[in-house]
Formats: C-alpha cells, sequence, structure tokens
C-alpha cells in the first residue's frame, strides 16, 4: 500500500512541476517588458498547448486511479462473498490504456516546454 501511496504522490508532483514550469513561463513572459510580444509570439501558443496537455495527463491519471480503485473494490466484494474475482474486458483494457498513455502525454508536456525554452534562448 505503502508504494501506492507514494506512486500517486510521484504523480501528483510531475503534474503539479509541468503546471508550474508552463504557467510560470507565461508569467514571465508578461513580465519581460520590451520583449513580452516577441517571446509570446515565439513560445507561448507552445507553453499554453503544455498546460492543456498536463491536465489532459492529469485527467487520464485520474480516470485510471478510479477504474483501478473500483476494480479493486470489485475484487475485493468477490473474494467476501466466496466468488472468483473476474474482470470485464473493458476496465481491464481502460486501466491499461490509461496506465501507459498517461506518462506518455505528461512526457509530450515536457518536450513542449523544452522547445518552448529553445525557442525564447533564440529569442533573447
Amino acid at each position: 500500500m505503502g508504494a501506492l501511496e507514494r506512486q500517486y504522490e510521484y504523480g501528483k508532483w510531475v503534474l503539479a512541476s509541468l503546471l508550474a514550469v508552463h504557467a510560470g513561463s507565461l508569467l514571465a513572459i508578461s513580465q519581460a517588458g520590451a520583449a513580452t510580444a516577441r517571446l509570446y509570439q515565439a513560445c507561448g501558443p507552445l507553453l499554453i498547448y503544455g498546460v492543456a496537455t498536463t491536465l489532459v495527463a492529469g485527467g487520464l491519471a485520474w480516470i485510471n486511479f478510479s477504474v483501478v480503485a473500483n476494480v479493486y473494490a470489485h475484487v475485493l466484494r468477490a473474494i467476501r462473498e466466496g466468488r472468483e474475482p473476474s474482470l470485464t474486458v473493458g476496465k481491464k483494457y481502460l486501466a491499461l490504456v490509461t496506465f501507459w498513455i498517461t506518462p506518455l502525454v505528461a512526457v509530450g508536456s515536457l518536450m513542449l516546454f523544452l522547445i518552448a525554452a529553445v525557442r525564447a534562448a533564440n529569442v533573447i
């Protein structure tokens, strides 16, 4: 159980960090004075897409955790009632897909940030 709790905490940290760097970068651009327009043109949309991508990753993680918690409760109920636990293909597939897609979407968000950083460095 401790490993799962740490996994959830790490996932929240990753998502919060991605949101912080994207939103913080947008805030920094808004405070850049004369370079604001050039910086926003070069990397603003990428940072906005990064925020959106991070929110999608968070939503996928929430779906994954919800499905897994539902499956866990179903298995415990079956065991308590003396039945053999069985998983529906849909729940199993949804948990598997969201488990693997979520980190890929988070990496995509990080890539958007890195590309935006390179573009900002070229403007400055």
